[in-house]
């Protein structure tokens, strides 16, 4: 009769792909009824069939890890701005024992010309948009403007709360 039923519990359940407890709740659940015999208090199971044969185990996708994604440009998905500040201060302190000294010195120098420069594009194109020809300033809002569509939102300090009246029919 062994011979018929060779396989243990964790045998089993390795060959169909799932684990022991898994196993375990199916046969409580009554489905392995008459694939399995009890002898001495274990269970012993039958040679797997053609019905089982076209299961396969189902295998949860790995979560894709998006380790030095700094490093390649790609948008971070930080939970908090700490979390941000601190991986840079890594990089940066990293980056700083790779750097000669000297020329680390002069980073901050470059950041101002940078800035410099970029403020000057900035003023350059502000008067190009502003000049039109008859000498007259156009006022630019950022976007369509339309004083006529606010209106004001003010209420009186002085209301008078209004009564509740209810009506029951």
């Amino acid at each position: 009769m062994l011979k018929d039923y060779p396989f243990t519990a964790l045998e089993y359940s390795k060959i169909l792909g799932i684990s022991k407890e898994c196993l375990r709740g199916r046969r409580r659940a009554g489905k392995l009824e008459g694939e399995y015999i009890v002898k001495d208090n274990c269970y012993f199971y039958a040679r797997i069939g053609p019905k089982h044969v076209s299961s396969t185990p189902i295998i949860p996708p790995k979560k894709k890890r998006r380790r030095g994604i700094s490093y390649t440009g790609e948008p971070t998905k930080y939970k908090n701005v700490g979390l941000q500040n601190h991986n840079e201060m890594k990089m940066l302190l990293k980056l700083q024992k790779r750097v000669d000294p000297k020329l680390l010195a002069l980073v901050p120098e470059a950041c101002a010309m940078l800035q410099e420069k970029k403020l000057n594009e900035q003023r350059a194109s502000a008067n190009v948009r502003r000049n039109v020809p008859g000498g007259k300033v156009t006022k630019d809002y950022g976007g369509i403007y339309h004083p006529s569509s606010l209106t004001s939102q003010w209420k009186s300090l002085d209301a008078k709360p209004k009564k509740k009246s209810f009506s029951y029919y």
